[in-house]
């Protein structure tokens, strides 16, 4: 990885290095490209475990934390950032299917429509090498990455925060020669798993069920498909084909009442706000998962805080309190 000293350090997990390069940020163009290797690198790892944990997620989150204050950039999140990227194992022949279809010659043509059929019946090998010759043929687009979104959001409720946050690491910056990364770490999340069946188009939308999901749902997965749902993507009629499906299962608890504390975190957002609160779960004496757990539902905290409805901000900044404090 010659000219990218910072990502080298991360695969090599030279944490000294990787602080050294922290410390020495000067430069707005620095920190984009420091922020970029770390999300590259988190789309690289191999990672088996839940799909909200994944350090996508967890990068993603402090990568929008600190665009909070790029002026001064938080050290205490981009040293947690770094320990938790190598934390992890990376993989090391993303590349060789690539070269494979090359070397053989990229054979009968490919289509989308092949990947989706393969992936569907759960043909991992042959889905990954239809995928190789996809992307080739397309000369390296993210087309086949947002074919693999789309599937993934046939299981919203598991897949749903994870889409999120690859597709908004990955248009951090969409660097053409990082695709097949980026790529591959959504294929090898859905290959951990049996896809569910698509589903067909319902007339419902996140706002039908926002006042349920922040009095007692798991904003985290709210924000993210409220998110993915406003995103302007190539192929959103699909993505939102599918997150209505979702939505339409959701049963409605009524009556759920909330005493509102008055002293909440949300009354009062400053620039710091949430930069602040994300440095003190890194500082706790808490497990990394722990952590990891709790900046990805500050980030949609933040997120949500952008409302201007104050019924809503109230019931959020009472649900969590102790998080924001």
């Amino acid at each position: 990885m010659a000219g990218q000293p910072f990502r080298s350090a991360l695969f090599n997990k030279d944490k000294q290095a990787c602080y050294k390069s922290v410390s020495s940020i000067l430069k707005a163009n620095e920190l984009v490209n420091l922020i970029n290797d770390l999300l590259f690198s988190s789309a690289a790892v191999i990672y088996r475990g839940d799909a909200e944990l994944h350090p996508i997620c967890i990068i993603n989150s402090i990568k929008n934390f600190i665009g909070d204050n790029r002026e001064s950039p938080s050290k205490s999140l981009l040293h947690f950032a770094v320990d938790y990227i190598i934390s992890f194992e990376f993989r090391k022949d993303d590349n060789e299917i690539l070269e494979k279809i090359i070397r053989d010659g990229v054979g009968s043509t490919a289509f989308l429509g092949d990947l989706e059929n393969a992936c569907q019946s759960g043909d991992w090998n042959s889905s990954e090498t239809i995928m190789a010759k996809i992307f080739l043929a397309s000369d390296r687009s993210r087309a086949t990455m947002d074919a693999l979104a789309e599937l993934a959001l046939q299981d919203t409720k598991r897949n749903g925060i994870f889409i999120y946050h690859l597709l908004r690491a990955y248009q951090f910056q969409e660097r053409k020669t990082d695709n097949w990364v980026f790529t591959k770490c959504l294929f090898d999340n859905l290959a951990s798993h049996k896809l569910k069946d698509a589903h067909k188009q319902t007339d419902r939308s996140p706002d039908s069920i926002r006042n349920h999901y922040i009095q007692a749902g798991n904003i985290e997965l709210f924000s993210a498909i409220d998110r993915i749902w406003k995103g302007d993507y190539v192929r959103i009629r699909g993505y939102r084909r599918e997150l209505s499906y979702w939505i339409d299962q959701i049963k409605i608890n009524k009556g759920i009442d909330i005493d509102i504390n008055d002293n909440h975190g949300l009354l009062l957002i400053e620039p710091n706000t949430f930069i602040d609160s994300a440095e003190n779960i890194v500082q706790a004496e808490k497990t990394q998962n722990e952590k990891a757990k709790e900046l990805v539902t500050l980030e949609a905290i933040r997120s949500l805080s952008r409302s201007e409805n104050k019924q809503e901000l109230a019931i959020l900044g009472t649900r969590y309190m102790e998080l924001l404090s």
